[in-house]
């Protein structure tokens, strides 16, 4: 583990960068009309268990985004998953 020291300037233009770039990637979701999903959201489109979802996320069976702090999931992404029997 290491450690940056930033001075408010810094700070400032480092959680600005961060704010764009998560814009542009909420941006190009929404613009490619695809319908982003919460965990639970997700878990009741597969109809499964919230930590079935977990344990299959883990297992890089389920792909995910994270968009803040929170992983979202694409529902043409579910869908594929359903199609190519991995669950």
């Amino acid at each position: 583990m290491f450690t940056i020291t930033l001075d408010t300037e810094g700070f400032e233009t480092l959680k600005y960068e961060i704010k764009k770039e998560l814009a542009s990637e909420l941006k190009d979701i929404l613009s490619s009309q695809e319908e982003v999903l919460t965990r639970s959201e997700a878990a009741q489109f597969l109809k499964i268990s919230k930590p079935t979802l977990d344990k299959l996320v883990a297992k890089e069976v389920v792909p995910f985004m994270i968009l803040g702090d929170q992983k979202r999931f694409i529902k043409s992404d579910l869908l594929n998953i359903g199609r190519s029997d991995a669950l």
